[in-house]
Formats: C-alpha cells, sequence, structure tokens
C-alpha cells in the first residue's frame, strides 16, 4: 500500500510537465501561424495595372492576339486597369473593328487606357478611340479616319467557270463595292464620333464631316482638336490607369508575361510587314492604313485614274494590288 500510494505524485508530476508543454509548443505554434500569415499578407501582391504594347499591323493573326488577352485580362482578378502601348499604322477593316469591341468590352469591366507610341492611324486609332484616356506625345501621328481599298471591278464572266448569277464572281457591281467602302467608312467614324464626344476629359471638337476627311494629325494638334486627352507617355497612361481603378498601391506587370500567354510580335521593318499584308490580303479587302506610307518599287503600283505628269515616289495609294482572277 506504501509503495502504490508513493507512485501517485510520481505520476502526477510527470502529467503536469507534459501539459505545460504541450501547452508551450501550442502557443509557439500558433505565434508562428499568426507571424506567417502577416508576413505573407505583407509579401501577397497587390492589385496589377497591366502593360500591353501593340506594335504592328493589325492583321487576323494580331487581332486574334490581343483578343485573347483581353479576355484573360478582363476575367483575372489581378489585374485591374490596362494600358494599351499602341503603335500602328492600321490594317485590315474587319480586325480593327474586332479589335475595337473586344477593347470595349475590357473597358465596361475595368479601366482602359492608350499610349501612342509614334502613331495611331487609321485602324490604329479605332483601337485607340474605345479608351478611357488618351495620352500621346506631341510630335506623334493621330487619326486618319476613313477607309481604302483596291479599285472595283465590274462584273465579269470566266471563261473556266459557271456562276450563278451575274455578281457571284465579284460580289457585286462596282457601285455596290463602293457603298459597300463608304458604309465601313461611316461605321468607322459614328463610332469614334460617339466615344469621343462622350470623353470626359477632352471631348471631340470635330463635326462627323471634319473627321471623315481622314487627315492625319500631330499630337498637339490632336489634343486641341479633342482626339487625345493629354500630352504623356507611359508614366502618365500608368497613372491615370490607377486612378480610375482607385488604386493607391499597386504594380506595374507586363501582361502577357504576367498572364502566362504569348506576346503580340513587334514589327522589326514596318515595310517588310505591309508587303506582306498586301500579299496576304484575300480579294475586295478594304484597308484601314495610313497613306502617307511609302512602300519599294518592286509592288507593282496601281494605274492612276487621272493620268499625272508629275513623277512622284509610289506611295501606299499606288502599290494596293488590283483585283484579279487567280
Amino acid at each position: 500500500m506504501d509503495e502504490s500510494r508513493l507512485a501517485v505524485p510520481e505520476q502526477t508530476s510527470t502529467d503536469r510537465i507534459r501539459a505545460w508543454e504541450i501547452a508551450l509548443a501550442a502557443v509557439v505554434l500558433a505565434a508562428c501561424l499568426l507571424g506567417g500569415l502577416a508576413l505573407a499578407d505583407l509579401q501577397a501582391p497587390g492589385p496589377a495595372v497591366g502593360l500591353l504594347r501593340f506594335s504592328a499591323e493589325i492583321d487576323f493573326d494580331t487581332s486574334i492576339q490581343i483578343v485573347d488577352l483581353l479576355e484573360a485580362a478582363r476575367r483575372d482578378p489581378g489585374i485591374a486597369g490596362l494600358v494599351l502601348e499602341l503603335s500602328s499604322p492600321g490594317g485590315y477593316a474587319t480586325s480593327s473593328e474586332t479589335i475595337f469591341y473586344a477593347l470595349l468590352n475590357f473597358r465596361q469591366a475595368k479601366p482602359l487606357v492608350v499610349v501612342v507610341d509614334g502613331m495611331a492611324a487609321s485602324g490604329g486609332y479605332y483601337m485607340a478611340a474605345a479608351a478611357n484616356r488618351i495620352f500621346a506625345p506631341p510630335s506623334s501621328y493621330i487619326g486618319n479616319v476613313g477607309t481604302r481599298g483596291g479599285r472595283p471591278t465590274d462584273p465579269m464572266l470566266a471563261p473556266n467557270e459557271l456562276s450563278s448569277g451575274p455578281y457571284k464572281l465579284e460580289g457585286g457591281s462596282r457601285f455596290e463595292q463602293i457603298h459597300q467602302l463608304d458604309m465601313v467608312r461611316n461605321a468607322f467614324v459614328a463610332n469614334v464620333v460617339a466615344q469621343r464626344t462622350h470623353a470626359e476629359v477632352n471631348p471631340l471638337q470635330l463635326t462627323a464631316a471634319e473627321l471623315a476627311e481622314a487627315r492625319l494629325y500631330l499630337g498637339s494638334e490632336a489634343l486641341t482638336l479633342g482626339l487625345i486627352d493629354g500630352e504623356g507617355s507611359r508614366a502618365e497612361g500608368v497613372a491615370a490607369a490607377a486612378a480610375l481603378a482607385g488604386l493607391t498601391d499597386f504594380q506595374v506587370v507586363d501582361l502577357p508575361t504576367y498572364l502566362g500567354l504569348p506576346p503580340i510580335g513587334f514589327v522589326p521593318d514596318p515595310v517588310e510587314e505591309a508587303q506582306a499584308l498586301l500579299a496576304a490580303a484575300p480579294p475586295g479587302a478594304i484597308f484601314m492604313l495610313d497613306s502617307r506610307i511609302p512602300f519599294p518599287n518592286s509592288v507593282a503600283p496601281l494605274q492612276p485614274l487621272r493620268k499625272s505628269h508629275n513623277a512622284a515616289r509610289p506611295t501606299f495609294a499606288d502599290t494596293l494590288p488590283s483585283i484579279t482572277q487567280p
């Protein structure tokens, strides 16, 4: 009996020591957990302003690339706004319209700011018009709102083909083709007018008829006319996007890298890229390109509508391929 009574205090003491160790370990673990959570909260990336560079002709490939990037950025909760650095003379009308509506869709969800780096002409300006804000350097080129295309052809009969109607081969008469060109132009002008007349900072000062003259303006002129909202570059664009998103603490990320998607390719040689664009164009394609871009003599020029006695270097207007039957 005496031995059993002496053993009880020893077991109680051991239990107390173990309980104290367990309690101490629990406190240490809790402290580590709270500290880890606090450290993770301090190191967690905050909201980001995405930076996307578009320096290319607008064609089917580049339009698919930018639309995919815009949709991924719209759905990503970490992207609070987007700055689109733009340098483009334009391209296919259909692709330009596709990008315009994709940018409007993004803008409905998150702020969009365009920074012009060199040129936003024709289809390039169509892209810019979708933004909440447009910034450009004073020496950049802005505008050239309009359409262009190859000379329309009359209905014809192909000797080796049968067609179900007189316009099957060409799609319509030359007058209908000109009318379609005007319709595309009118839609372009109307969309730009609708966006820029409601601009919060610097509304459009041109009428639709004046805009349809397709003039190309310097950035300083474009600011006076309401085609852009301010003079500036990337820094002003990022600040504007952050302000529109209500951000005070944020990071700037390269959008393709952040999303793990391939970037939109740069254009190392605009002349070569434009030649490839022309060569791949389907018959009857309508272009939105700056009419002042010169091309080499290797591209066969169209015959002028009127003979000119003044020899001049071939320009883009002289290089559009005529529509021929392959």
